[in-house]
């Protein structure tokens, strides 16, 4: 059997290089789709990157409230903040809806003036009447709620919305203890006396601290470059069912499996040596994609791909996938008796399963339903894998799932098209 291996193995490496032509579009293919298809869907992916939401404010209060507004957004790493040079808010709502600004604030006059009221009427409850008769304060029209006005552009996303409003409402808040402290402070010394000392700096209670779950400080969705060449990798590779199948076909056709088979032994040694030879080729195409998103791609002003550390993780989940695209494009090549048949219904299939395992579009751009069915894509189950690694920095026991379905896909394709071999010959 190891013979015959050898055999095997030498007889479709010299089929293969004496197709030059053919051989090269194994290698000019992939290169061709991932430059041509990262230059196209960089500016795209761009946009999905965190960038901050430009928001006009117009802050006609001129106190506290409207102050603390104005600085706590400017300093907030997710807002650029522009204030309105104006008083009309007709004139901010139409900036807004013109589309140069994502958000409008107004902060309407007095506003500090009604919070301060407001507070002052809260507080003086809480007092004892022998006690009220004997502070002063000011809660003439208090009572009406401070509101701020808050226009959206129609296209902005709901989670935005609640980042502006969640932020408001915390300067708000601390507006309101700042302005109960300094009432406080003054109702101490108006009753007792003692002047109350003001902190030189206010602190947080409680301080969140983020961090990253993985060791590699990268978000979750990918950047052109992470996503597209391991993504155009993965179907060229899977689109090697062509020429793998069309060999197959045409040794049936001319009569050279049929001598092959009047050699003793089972017709697998035949079939493994196919595999052999094409996986081959997958591997070296794949870390030809690679050493282009690292050293090409940077040149053409696009990100530089980050491998990290996980060398021996890419390795294992390329080998395996190369042997599921090769037993695949065996499979194909048993199943049908033409090239046309084997070349129309490969290539199709490798589509199919690319537009569905998120090759050509993300799956996370995809909805609820086609997510779920992207998971039955063998290119689904490698892009995931190479996902985790380049994002999470993931290990081969953070990829084993992957591992073991494209590993199970190609023993699955090996074993029907060996049982449909010895059935037919039956």
């Amino acid at each position: 059997m190891i013979l015959k291996l050898k055999a095997s193995v030498k007889k479709e490496f010299l089929l293969l290089i004496r197709d030059r032509a053919g051989l090269a579009m194994l290698f000019i293919m992939p290169i061709a789709l991932v430059l041509i298809m990262t230059l196209l869907q960089d500016s795209s992916f761009r946009m999905l990157e965190e960038k901050k939401l430009p928001v006009v404010i117009l802050n006609n209060d001129d106190d506290v409230f409207g102050e603390n507004i104005v600085e706590g957004l400017s300093q907030s790493k997710f807002f650029e903040i522009t204030v309105f040079d104006e008083t009309n808010t007709q004139g901010l709502k139409e900036e807004v809806a013109a589309g140069n600004y994502l958000i409008g604030i107004v902060i309407k006059k007095g506003a500090t003036t009604s919070i301060r009221k407001n507070l002052n009427k809260d507080i003086y409850h809480q007092f004892p009447e022998e006690i009220t008769e004997a502070i002063t304060l000011d809660t003439t029209g208090a009572g009406a709620t401070v509101k701020v006005d808050v226009f959206f552009d129609p296209v902005l996303k709901n989670s935005f919305k609640h980042s502006i409003l969640s932020a408001l409402r915390e300067f708000s808040s601390g507006v309101e203890a700042q302005i109960i402290y300094d009432t406080y402070a003054s109702l101490f010394q108006e009753l007792l006396g003692v002047e109350m000392k003001k902190p030189d700096k206010q602190h947080r209670l409680v301080e969140f601290n983020e961090q990253y779950a993985s060791n590699l400080k990268q978000a979750t969705v990918p950047n052109s470059v992470q996503h597209n060449v391991p993504a155009w990798t993965l179907f060229a590779m899977f689109f090697i069912v062509i020429p793998l199948a069309g060999n197959i076909i045409s040794e049936r056709t001319s009569g050279v499996s049929l001598r092959l088979k009047t050699m003793p032994g089972s017709v697998l040694p035949s079939l493994l040596g196919k595999v052999t030879v094409y996986f081959v080729i997958g591997i070296l195409q794949a870390f030809l994609m690679l050493l282009i998103g690292v050293y090409l791609l940077p040149y053409l002003d696009l990100p530089r791909l980050d491998i990290g550390h996980q060398w021996l993780a890419i390795l294992l989940l390329t080998m395996v996938v190369s042997a599921a695209a090769s037993g695949y494009g065996i499979l194909i090549g048993t199943l049908f008796s033409s090239q046309e048949q084997a070349s129309i219904f490969g290539a199709i299939s490798v589509v199919i399963m690319a537009a569905v395992g998120g090759i050509w579009v993300p799956t996370f751009m995809m909805t609820d339903l086609m997510q779920v069915i992207s998971k039955i894509s063998p290119l689904n189950w490698g892009l995931t894998g190479y996902y985790d690694i380049l994002l999470r920095n993931a290990g081969i026991g953070d990829i084993l799932p992957q591992l073991m379905l494209l590993f199970g896909f190609f023993t699955g394709n090996i074993t029907l098209a060996y049982y449909y071999n010895r059935n037919k010959e039956g």
